[in-house]
């Protein structure tokens, strides 16, 4: 089976404004249908690269730039892999379905099809397969936000360095995730809909990240 590798060295809403709190359920309860079902095996694996714009806002924070480099090239490698796949098409939410809340009408495997399309609701048609979006750090101490993005206004997600100062690459990775599916389009009813794809693919996101950074290779 195929293997992603990454090198030591690299050593989450409404439009029109789509937030992540920090207020978030623990990944360990996710749940997911088993492998072997073949669900996953229906649908061809496909490749999606990371590209980000414009990084602005880090010029006096040079590891958190660091960080969130590492990042980009954790989301790269984790997407891609098998193991995401089978996470994203077997999420069984907390009512014991295979199925997202506000999901736009998809089935788990359209889900997948969707991420994987790159489609963000700006440009995306014009940039099949990639991952496009800005980012912009601002600070304020007093909120409970993450970040935030203006989905069909800007592709810029905005994040707050009171929590980026303190995040692992992994951790940045599930929030860039989380805020790029709202940039495509995805949404939750609120800061509690952890079924939703941008909060359960952002927790997929952070968990095999967390394990890729430990073994340095995914499925």
């Amino acid at each position: 089976m195929k293997k992603f590798m990454l090198a030591l060295a690299f050593t989450l809403s409404f439009i029109p404004y789509a937030f992540a709190s920090i207020e978030s359920a623990p990944t360990s309860k996710l749940k997911f249908a088993a492998s072997n079902l073949g669900f996953a095996d229906r649908i061809a694996t496909q490749h999606l690269q990371v590209l980000p714009g414009n990084i602005s806002g880090f010029s006096s924070k040079p590891q958190e730039l660091a960080n969130m480099q590492e990042a980009f090239r954790i989301v790269e490698a984790v997407i891609n892999s098998d193991e995401f796949k089978q996470k994203v098409i077997n999420f069984v939410n907390k009512s014991g379905s295979r199925s997202y809340t506000n999901n736009k009408g998809l089935t788990n495997e359209q889900v997948y099809e969707a991420i994987m399309a790159g489609n963000e609701i700006i440009g995306g048609a014009n940039t099949p397969g990639q991952m496009n979006f800005d980012v912009s750090r601002y600070v304020k101490s007093w909120s409970k936000v993450i970040g935030y993005t203006s989905p069909g206004k800007s592709n810029t997600i905005f994040v707050n360095g009171k929590f980026y100062s303190g995040f692992q690459p992994s951790e940045i990775s599930s929030n860039v995730t989380h805020e790029w599916l709202h940039l495509c389009g995805f949404v939750h009813s609120s800061a509690s809909d952890h079924d939703s794809v941008p909060y359960a693919v952002g927790y997929i996101m952070k968990d095999l990240a967390a394990k890729l950074l430990k073994q340095g290779f995914l499925n």
